[in-house]
């Protein structure tokens, strides 16, 4: 997911005068963007990605991940009353069942979906303040070597050379150490094999595999 993100998070007015709220296209961005960082500190996420459980594409379901939250709450009708931390949580451990083939046991799925939804709160009311603090963070943890997320932070003119200087370090940063608490209580998702089946033969028929 690509998200494009300027560093004003509000608009002078035409002439001087009242600033004006930000745009709803800005709003979205900056959701989007904030989806994406709790999205790279969820430990059982990064270690997924890291051991690629879910196949040699882990890196890209993660992104294609933060974009599926967006588009559940676009697609939703009264998205913000009817997605809370329980069915956004519901969701999250359906994905990481379903793309990575892992269970999380702890209780950090409560915790990503608390905050995601706190989030969505916070840039709907035009609070951008906690995502530019999370940004900061990743930042430093890109410096330090931490892992890569697909997402591009637009800066001012006078940023952009610098900017470009850092994006070129972090492309080579991919699969660096991340910083985290203790290790999540992860099960890989076990796949039952279903039973031989004998026809009035005595031969072994033979079951096809089920596509997901």
């Amino acid at each position: 997911m690509t998200t494009s993100v300027r560093s004003s998070d509000s608009r002078p007015a035409p002439g001087g005068g009242v600033t004006l709220p930000p745009s709803q296209e800005r709003i979205q961005q900056k959701f989007d963007l904030s989806i994406a960082l709790t999205l790279s500190t969820w430990p059982a996420l990064t270690l997924s990605v890291q051991n690629s459980w879910g196949g040699p594409q882990s890196a890209e379901k993660r992104d294609w991940f933060a974009g599926a939250i967006s588009d559940l709450y676009a697609s939703t009708p009264n998205a913000d009353s009817a997605i809370d931390v329980e069915y956004l949580e519901e969701f999250l451990l359906q994905v990481m069942n379903d793309e990575f083939e892992v269970n999380v046991e702890d209780d950090s799925g409560t915790e990503v979906a608390a905050k995601i939804v706190g989030l969505r709160k916070m840039t709907l009311q035009g609070d951008f303040a906690m995502v530019d603090e999370m940004y900061a963070k990743w930042r430093e943890r890109q410096a330090r070597g931490g892992d890569s997320v697909n997402f591009l932070q637009a800066q001012n003119d006078d940023e952009d050379k610098a900017a470009d200087e850092e994006s070129s370090s972090e492309d080579e940063d991919v699969g660096g150490d991340v910083e985290m608490g203790e290790a999540p209580e992860l099960v890989k998702a076990a796949k039952e094999k279903p039973a031989p089946r004998i026809d009035e033969d005595g031969f072994t028929e033979v079951i096809g595999k089920k596509k997901r």
